[in-house]
């Protein structure tokens, strides 16, 4: 019986940095946890590339078992054998560092100095307020666990296992070469997750240097790689181009993604108001406050193939209007790359005079009471190799406004209203059919909630299928 070794180093890499998830290593985390409920623990192992010491190690999956979302306490005691800060006993405004001790003394030092001053803006800025650093946070065990043990993969490793990669490994030092090996020496067959070919099809919208690197590693990867792995037709279509480029071919399995975000849907709706207030006691004040009139969400890193320019435009256009009864547009994720001219705009303008909101790396659970509490969602980007957002907000009941483009209409489906992402006009018309027209957004709502929309147990099933057969 075949065991599955699962590549975890780019979820290591990311949490060095980050304490939120974002959709690559959302997919990789949600589809092992699926795999190791199914195949159980001995089956399911985890591992990882160290490329300063170009060694490749196995460990066990046990940390999965049980585990709700993207548990950063969890993960890192078990991948970095160390103790966490709990998120409980972290003040937002140091969220970001509390994976990252140096930093968080020092920025920690900075927020008590900011509070001092009574800089509101510092606070604000960052999804907190003076008053809730004053207040403190409540103090928590930090997780801890042993050191990982962790063997070198070659030594466990047999003839017919598979070793599947679903996170980011371009860039990666003689990780492909180790790959090769495990390949030709040990008789591994190897599977490795396309999210998309975004720096070939887009790279405008990257720096240059990345998508030379992005060709190179794709085109490497079919020395050693069995089989590809990829979310939807459209990216299909774009790396079967890529192959007729090089004059390759290798086989391709299409397993698209749930259309669930994992932690917001495992929440059952509050039944008493006890519940409800328990809930929200943990979503800061902040994030509260923006959320007390009606708005839009989007979700995503703000980087310039999210197309947020000629979303804000639109929005702009149709605050004009004193007919209509407009909400606020809450834009919620990190800020990314090429988006100076937005922050510009957003800067001069008051943030569009007030109409929009951002809310910093939201985590799973400020996220899902971002899609619960909204009116609808916009998701307008040039190019998507599947389209997270637009499946989230499915499994919340709520539509959503959808470019028409690349892979997300096979998300969408007959769910959503669309609109061309290169229109203002377009995007402003289709944000406008759902806020003047209730009876149009409710009867998507009523087809969204009369689909069986799919899981992530059905996507790790696919997987293991896929795998076996």
């Amino acid at each position: 019986m075949p065991r599955y070794f699962f590549d975890v180093t780019d979820i290591k890499q990311y949490l060095k940095v980050h304490t939120t998830i974002s959709g690559i290593q959302r997919v990789s985390l949600e589809v092992i946890k699926q795999a190791v409920r199914r195949e159980g623990a001995d089956q399911v192992r985890l591992c990882v590339w160290d490329g300063r010491r170009k060694q490749y190690s196995a460990l066990s999956s046990e940390v999965m078992t049980g585990m709700e979302g993207f548990d950063v306490d969890l993960l890192s005691a078990a991948l970095f054998g160390r103790p966490a800060r709990p998120a409980r006993a972290t003040p937002t405004v140091l969220r970001r560092y509390r994976n990252r001790p140096v930093k968080y003394q020092i920025y920690r030092m900075i927020a008590h100095l900011q509070a001092a001053r009574g800089k509101e803006s510092y606070f604000a800025k960052r999804g907190s307020s003076v008053a809730e650093w004053q207040a403190g946070t409540p103090q928590s065990d930090a997780v801890t666990a042993p050191p990982p043990k962790a063997e070198p993969i070659a030594d466990v490793i047999a003839p017919g296992d598979q070793l599947i990669v679903l996170g980011a490994t371009w860039g990666m030092s003689d990780f492909d070469d180790h790959l090769q090996m495990l390949k030709d020496q040990h008789g591994v067959e190897v599977s490795i997750q396309v999210h998309d070919l975004i720096p070939l099809v887009m790279p405008e919208h990257l720096v240059s240097e990345f998508s030379l690197e992005f060709y190179r590693w794709l085109e490497k990867t079919t020395g050693y790689c069995a089989r590809y792995f990829v979310a939807a037709q459209n990216t299909r279509k774009d790396l079967e181009h890529f192959m007729d480029e090089i004059n390759l071919r290798r086989p391709i399995t299409v397993i698209p993604f749930a259309r669930q975000l994992d932690t917001g849907s495992a929440l059952p709706a509050a039944k008493t108001l006890k519940d409800q207030n328990r809930r929200l006691r943990d979503i800061p004040q902040a994030i509260r406050n923006k959320t007390k009139v009606p708005y839009v969400l989007v979700v995503g890193t703000l980087e310039s193939r999210k197309n947020l320019w000629r979303l804000v435009q639109a929005w702009d256009r149709l605050t004009q209007d004193p007919e209509l009864e407009m909400p606020k547009l809450l834009l919620a994720g990190r800020q990314g790359w090429f988006n100076d001219d937005l922050m510009d705009w957003m800067r001069t303008s008051g943030n569009l005079r007030g109409w929009v909101q951002f809310v910093d790396r939201p985590n799973d659970e400020e996220l899902a009471y971002l899609y619960r509490n909204c009116l609808f969602t916009a998701t307008v980007s040039l190019y998507e190799g599947w389209g997270l957002p637009i499946g989230e907000s499915l499994s919340f009941g709520k539509t959503a406004v959808v470019a028409d483009n690349s892979a997300m209409p096979e998300v969408g489906g007959d769910l959503v209203e669309y609109c061309d992402a290169r229109s203002i006009h377009s995007i402003a018309t289709a944000c406008r059919e759902l806020i003047v027209d209730p009876a149009r957004r409710q009867a998507l709502e009523a087809k969204i909630s009369a689909t069986n929309l799919r899981g992530w147990d059905d996507v790790a099933a696919d997987y293991i299928e896929a795998l076996v057969n």
